[in-house]
Parts: structure tokens; sequence; C-alpha cells
């Protein structure tokens, strides 16, 4: 199966959990961000779940997985402990949904990559099934690169993007003065705004 990497904004798209347990639980988790549109179905929960449910006020079906419940989704993710019903599950999902099977990767047609986050900065890994320990121990290599004031840098970055688009007017200059400040990182907040009142007060070329 050949899979292209995507970032994909959820905020409208009904997601269904099916399944209650610790997988459901790391899936879930990493649903969050979209908690308003998530639905559970599962007859019973782990106690991380419930947590989890009672502070993001999740809604949970509280009954086996069915058909009727995917009719609407968007995003199915089957990750119920029976792998009869998971089987099941993704033989009979619409066509129109995003699937990710927790049991068989292959099955779905969505999968969810181990994932580094600081602010606006995101870096998503992936081996295609073929070994979620490599992918974790990329992960940590990738981890120990990145110093932590780089969540800061990255919002300068995207500051610095809107100041010289809207005061440069020539494109070579623009990717002159951003290539700049990659290449030579400015950290010190108060450097930082210094480029960006210098950008400002530029004349427009």
């Amino acid at each position: 199966m050949c899979l292209i990497p995507l970032f994909v904004n959820l905020h409208h798209k009904k997601i269904v959990l099916a399944g209650g347990g610790t997988v459901a639980a790391r899936k879930l988790q990493k649903l969050l961000p979209f908690h308003h549109n998530i639905t559970i179905v599962s007859p019973e929960i782990s106690s991380i779940i419930q947590n989890l449910i009672d502070q993001y006020q999740i809604q949970w079906i509280k009954a086996r997985c069915q058909l009727s419940h995917m009719t609407e989704a968007d995003v199915i993710i089957i990750a119920t402990n029976d792998p009869a019903t998971n089987q099941y599950l993704a033989e009979h999902a619409p066509e129109k949904a995003w699937v990710n099977a927790s049991h068989q990767a292959h099955v779905g047609n969505l999968q969810f990559p181990i994932t580094i986050n600081k602010g606006r900065l995101q870096v998503a890994i992936s081996t295609g099934g073929a070994s979620p320990i490599l992918a974790q121990k990329i992960k940590q290599t990738i981890e120990e690169q990145i110093p932590d004031s780089y969540e800061q840098y990255i919002d300068f970055l995207y500051q610095a993007r809107i100041t010289v688009r809207t005061h440069i007017a020539s494109a070579q200059k623009r990717q002159e003065l951003l290539q700049t400040i990659v290449d030579e990182p400015i950290f010190s907040t108060r450097a930082q705004q210094d480029w960006l009142d210098h950008v400002a007060q530029m004349k427009s070329m």
C-alpha cells in the first residue's frame, strides 16, 4: 500500500473511535485537539479513557460498535479488543471514510505516525508499520538535535515571514532576508524584535 504523508485539519470532521482499551486510549490522546468531534463506541472503557471523557466532555456510546455508528463518520479508528469485530468493522466501513485499523495497519487507509511537536514545528516519522521501535529511535535522535529554544524561534520565523511579505515587494529580497535568519538563527527575543523593526522600516523593494 502506497501512502502519502499529510497534515490534516479535522476540526469539521466526525471521528468515531471503536474501542475502550489501551490501544484506543493511545489513539484518543493523539486526537484530543479535535475532542468536540469524537464519539467513542465501546461497551467498556479504561480508567484513562474515562478520565479523558470527563475532562474533555467527549461523547461515549456504551455499546458494541455497529455499522450504524460509522455511517456518518469521516474518520474511523478501529481499536477494540476483539479481532473479529475489528476485522468486520474494517471490511464494512464506509468507502468515504478514512480508516485506521490498529489490528492490521495495511487494512486501513490512514496511519498515525510517531510525531515530534514543538509549537509550530511538527515532524512525522513512519516506517510503514515495519518497525515502530526504529521509528521511536529515529524520533529520539531527532529530538536530541532540536534545542528547546526552537519553539520560540519558529514563532519568530512565522512573524518574520509576515513582516517581510508586508513590507518588502521584491520576491528575491524577501527570500534573501528569510534565508539569512535560517542560516544565522536569532534566538534572543530582543534581537528578534530589533530585526522585525528594521524590516518594517525598510523602504519597499
